[in-house]
């Protein structure tokens, strides 16, 4: 694809290369020993008080061949449901805004949902979803990609058809030309009803793409044929190039799986994994994770309903991890397979607050992500500091390659109200607020990036914005001391590098765009 032209002037030379270009620090192969610390977080979203948009739903991405380049994409569901894209540089300190999705494609009234990928050559792959109508009907999935840090993308590519949901995409980037494409989603048979899925079947299916994304191979099934209610299904490729899925059988509850006016489910969910070997031109039958997941609450949307956290290794390793109220209150699960998900140990409690006490206090929407070299990093919201079980913080733990989780490390220094943010008028979700699908957090062999939804700068009403923090396990490095109330912060770098540091930087952009080609025939 075309590159575009330098910027106009030297200082938009200079602020563009140095916050949403290129990071100047490497990675080592291990990660290195020692407790982690954590850098004051950072706003991503511009805060806008006049638009109180409702940003949630982060996915968080690093560019292999440059690891302080790092990306996050989210949901923006006020006052319109769209998406969004934020680059930066270096690592998280600053952020600017990209515009994957300059015109819709044809048909779609509004972007959704937005996944983003890195391949081995640093190409940036922004998968999203297109609405139209007044009940946001999907009516297909679209590719754009950027070989320039977000600078242009590609026009977008339909891959998928209408009344596809949850769309997941992971690329293996080891296989192939430009790495493999694997995507997974939720198939409707028909258009759905406001709040739920249409008579079944409605199957999770999954493709894969070797040529960036042109064209793709014939979807198969994931789940299985006899499990009629299946949703929210999460991807995750390994290092040692297994596929794998994971989703909930909601078995019997037809209350949440159709949207229908009623009070939270009192059965169980069953959570269940299905693997591939072959590079996903097969999967196995269902595995079932835990058959005890009690439900929380009443899903919000079943189409946004949050899907379980999934990572895996080189080694065979697979993890998932959940959260539901078996012990009364919420707590965060993770159960680890040491056979690509033939066999499951655990569970294993996240959170490490007492159990029980103090009662009533939630931990949830868990996001796991597996470094190189094998450390395990994960993030969820917990509410353990507030007696009225409202307001989140976000929590870190980390486990060594095949070890237990260590302690909890508490990543924010404000806290978010989860009374704020939108409110759906459906009878399934009377009177709840969607505080987002997911957290986003990307793994690096030194360093954990992590986003979430915050509301530190929110008046009273449904703004929402993105903050984002790293973990670095580096002494004495850019884990700086961390600071204090960073309401109303600053979400731009100030660049304060002169000519001779823009030449640098381009200097080191042009030796780096040189080491990352491939000699020829290799793959």
């Amino acid at each position: 694809m075309r590159r575009p032209s330098v910027p106009a002037t030297a200082a938009a030379t200079v602020a563009w290369l140095v916050v949403a270009g290129l990071g100047l620090a490497g990675a080592s192969a291990a990660p290195p020993a020692g407790r982690p610390a954590v850098r004051t977080e950072a706003p991503v979203t511009a805060v806008n008080l006049v638009d109180a948009q409702s940003n949630n739903t982060p996915a968080v991405a690093v560019d292999p061949t440059e690891p302080r380049f790092v990306v996050m994409a989210n949901r923006i569901d006020l006052p319109a449901f769209s998406c969004a894209l934020h680059v930066s540089g270096d690592g998280g300190r600053g952020w600017l805004p990209a515009q994957p999705v300059p015109r819709l494609p044809p048909g779609a009234e509004r972007c959704y949902a937005p996944e983003v990928a890195f391949d081995a050559d640093g190409v940036l792959y922004y998968l999203f979803v297109g609405l139209r109508g007044t009940a946001n009907t999907p009516m297909g999935v679209y590719l754009t990609t950027s070989d320039d840090h977000g600078r242009s993308f590609s026009a977008p590519r339909r891959l998928l058809g209408k009344n596809n949901f949850a769309v997941r995409m992971a690329i293996d980037p080891t296989l192939g030309d430009k790495g493999r494409i694997h995507l997974a989603w939720l198939a409707a048979g028909a258009e759905p009803s406001l709040g739920g899925f249409p008579p079944v079947p409605n199957p999770i299916m999954a493709a894969h793409s070797d040529d960036g994304g042109k064209t793709f191979s014939t979807p198969v099934q994931v789940s299985d044929p006899d499990r009629a209610r299946v949703v929210a299904p999460a991807l995750a490729v390994g290092a040692d190039h297994a596929v794998h899925v994971v989703y909930y059988d909601l078995g019997a509850d037809a209350v949440d799986y159709q949207g229908l006016e009623g009070p939270t489910w009192e059965g169980n969910w069953s959570l269940v994994s299905s693997s591939s070997t072959d590079g996903g031109r097969r999967f196995s039958p269902g595995v079932v994770v835990d058959d005890a997941v009690v439900p929380p609450e009443r899903v919000i949307l079943i189409f946004t309903m949050p899907a379980p956290a999934l990572a895996a290794d080189g080694a065979g390793r697979v993890y998932v991890a959940w959260y539901d109220a078996r012990n009364g209150d919420w707590d965060v699960f993770v159960r680890r397979s040491p056979d690509q998900g033939r066999t499951w140990e655990g569970p294993e409690r996240l959170n490490d607050d007492a159990p029980g006490a103090p009662a009533g206090r939630h931990q949830y929407l868990p996001r796991l992500s597996v470094a190189p070299g094998g450390r395990v990093d994960a993030i969820f919201y917990d509410r353990r500091n507030d007696p009225e079980n409202l307001r989140n913080d976000v929590y870190y733990a980390f486990a060594p390659p095949g070890g237990a989780f260590g302690p909890n490390l508490k990543v924010t220094t404000h806290p978010s109200s989860s009374g704020i943010g939108p409110r759906y008028p459906i009878p399934s979700a009377q009177g709840l607020i969607e505080f987002g699908s997911r957290l986003g957090l990307a793994s690096t062999p030194e360093r954990a990036y992590l986003a979430w939804t915050d509301t530190r700068n929110s008046l009273p009403g449904e703004q929402q914005d993105v903050f984002a923090a790293e973990v670095s396990f580096v002494p004495g490095g850019l884990a700086a001391p961390r600071g204090g109330d960073r309401r109303l912060a600053p979400g731009v770098l100030v660049a304060a590098a002169g000519a001779l540091g823009a030449a640098v930087v381009v200097g080191l952009a042009r030796r780096r765009r040189r080491h990352r080609r491939r000699p020829a025939g290799q793959c």
